[in-house]
């Protein structure tokens, strides 16, 4: 993986998302990913298992993470429990700490949640796969998508924070990503890129290695089935183009 990864980073990638709340990760697959992303100065981004997981954030410290996102934020409170948390652990240093927003919930109360997102939060994440479930909603591109996007990404120009979408990345999400007018980044579910990285050959690549990864994955866990069909078909769109 060591080679991969070093090639992914040529193209754009400045991160390795290892996430507790959709997958499992026994510690010591944990700790080698970690080590192997620090080798090639790779961020090692960390969604926990739940916005106050005490045990996932204490891994982070120890795998010596350099993002933290909070999962499902949909209140004020989790915002606030999730910087205690991190407190308790970290107390003075850590990490970039980022939230996710991903359900209609999380936008009916986005500004008592940006209220509590201090200067502690260093961005926000919207998932759209939740959110378009949240919604009821079928394609990750609908305009409906795009408007919450958009209305967030504005946010958090205004408020100084960075804003990173994803949720179905393939080559269709060009477009929809196109009409966001502030984005610091995209993420998948393995890895994190600039925007200004997102081509139809770059991303070929970023699906790849991602694919690669979560079969190898499979294998041992039985997961990711759902994640792994949509970028196969992703890259036969391509071949079909």
């Amino acid at each position: 993986m060591l080679k991969e990864l070093i090639d992914i980073k040529k193209l754009g990638v400045t991160g390795i998302k290892l996430e507790y709340e959709s997958e499992f990760y026994d510690e010591k697959s944990a700790f080698e990913l970690a080590e192997l992303v620090h080798r090639v100065d790779l961020n090692l981004c960390v969604k926990l298992g739940g916005f106050s997981s005490i045990q996932d954030l204490h891994l982070c410290k120890k795998m010596c993470a350099n993002y933290i996102v909070a999962p499902m934020v949909e209140s004020a409170y989790a915002v606030e429990k999730f910087l205690l948390c991190v407190n308790q652990v970290y107390g003075k240093g850590y990490p970039d700490l980022f939230i996710n927003i991903e359900t209609k919930t999380a936008f009916d109360n986005l500004d008592e949640i940006i209220e509590k997102c201090d200067k502690k939060i260093s961005g926000i994440v919207l998932g759209r796969s939740d959110l378009k479930k949240s919604l009821e909603i079928e394609n990750p591109n609908d305009e409906i998508i795009l408007q919450y996007c958009q209305k967030l990404s504005d946010i958090c120009k205004k408020n100084g924070k960075k804003f990173i979408i994803g949720g179905k990345i393939n080559y269709n999400s060009k477009e929809f990503i196109s009409k966001i007018p502030y984005l610091s980044a995209i993420e998948t579910r393995k890895i994190i890129f600039d925007a200004e990285s997102l081509n139809e050959e770059n991303l070929e690549k970023f699906l790849t290695f991602e694919l690669s990864t979560l079969k190898f994955k499979n294998k041992s866990y039985k997961e990711d089935i759902e994640r792994i069909h949509f970028i196969e078909n992703s890259l036969k769109i391509k071949e079909l183009v």
